[in-house]
């Protein structure tokens, strides 16, 4: 009888860091199934339903609410993955945190008959600088959803040394989801006429951040810290990302960066990052919480430093006076003082900094963190 895989996340954009995943599962021998929020917010499918279907992948529609666990569109969204559940499946591999729940919840009649269940959290939602109410609530949820799964999935250590306080025998960590390398260390591009294409001169000092507009990313701390400078117009900031339904953030950030004094570029959703990467002079990540960050990864992949929010996943990267320099994410004057530092290294210092980059983001390169989920697939299922 064939083994049934089924892989259940928010949202189908998410399915970019786990092609790969599903082609392992498929390797082992595994009829592969999808389950995810694949509606745009328009209400057209989106794209990787097509990639999907190409594969000979099952795909089935769950109305997943990523904002709240216990939101009505989440109780429905249970409802429908129960019903996908009687399909039968001996491995369910659920990610992030409000979908790890309530699959979990789910499974748990299944689990008692040898379906074995995987969650991987992509970054808890309690970290070490949440309140303590925050932090016990979630702690506690997450805690007791360890109960119904066969191994938890982490991508930074201090989720894995939260997972192992937990009910959950067997806990893991994988570095990165799918950092290509290759795609941003070799990069051929005119760096001042694609400068000149956006917005930014020669002499301009490029700051990037790349990244969704919201109140987790944090970028409104980056043009408080840009204020604080006295030479702030050397600088301009390049964002790029959407901004989230209804938040107001791209407007806020808009005033803020008037008001401040300070050259803002919204970019908006863009396809070229690796060029862009090779354009900046610093990148920075000011996230409040961040499981890992691909954004500052794929910066240190194209060599260039980055400023980054000491929390969470960012800590296994940012290494102060090597990589980039940590800040605390609530502070503009760490930030500022930071981008100070960086933009008056000498060429030597630029050099090391820039190797030093390259060789810890090679750490994170997809063909580790591939070999490590085939490794852990292995353990758990077979």
């Amino acid at each position: 009888m064939k083994k049934k895989a089924l892989i259940v996340v928010n949202l189908a954009g998410f399915l970019t860091f786990l092609w790969n995943d599903i082609k392992t599962l498929q390797n082992m021998g595994y009829e592969v199934s999808v389950a995810m929020n694949g509606l745009m917010k328009d209400g057209s499918p989106a794209v990787e339903i097509d990639r999907l279907k190409k594969m000979g992948i099952e795909f089935f529609q769950i109305d997943f609410d990523t904002k709240s666990p216990v939101s009505k569109q989440n109780f429905r969204a249970y409802k429908q993955i129960k019903t996908v559940l009687k399909n039968g499946y001996s491995l369910i591999h659920c990610h992030t945190p409000i979908v790890g729940l309530l699959v979990r919840l789910a499974a748990k009649k299944y689990r008692k008959k040898g379906t074995k269940v995987i969650y991987t959290t992509h970054g808890f939602t309690f970290t070490d600088r949440s309140s303590k109410k925050t932090w016990m609530l979630y702690y506690n949820m997450e805690k007791f959803a360890s109960k119904y799964c066969d191994a938890i999935i982490t991508i930074n250590h201090e989720d894995l040394n939260n997972a192992k306080k937990m009910h959950c025998k067997h806990t893991y960590i994988i570095h990165s989801v799918g950092l290509d390398c290759n795609r941003f260390e070799n990069v051929q591009v005119d760096k001042i006429s694609y400068r000149n294409s956006i917005g930014v001169a020669a002499d301009d000092i490029m700051i990037l951040g790349v990244g969704e507009l919201s109140d987790r990313k944090n970028h409104q701390i980056i043009i408080k810290a840009l204020s604080k400078i006295e030479e702030k117009d050397k600088y301009v900031f390049v964002l790029c990302g959407r901004s989230v339904v209804n938040s107001g953030m791209e407007e806020y950030l808009k005033q803020l960066a008037e008001q401040s004094g300070v050259r803002l570029i919204l970019a908006g959703h863009r396809h070229d990052i690796p060029e862009l990467n090779h354009c900046a002079d610093i990148a920075v990540i000011p996230s409040v919480r961040e499981g890992l960050g691909m954004a500052g990864l794929e910066a240190l992949a194209s060599r260039v430093p980055v400023v980054g929010s000491d929390v969470q996943g960012i800590r296994e990267y940012v290494i102060n006076g090597e990589t980039g320099y940590l800040c605390d994410p609530f502070s503009a004057d760490e930030f500022a003082d930071a981008i100070r530092k960086l933009s008056v290294l000498s060429s030597e210092e630029k050099s090391r900094m820039k190797e030093n980059c390259l060789l810890t983001a090679r750490k994170f390169d997809k063909m580790i963190s591939q070999q490590e989920m085939k490794d852990i697939y292995a353990a758990i299922c077979e």
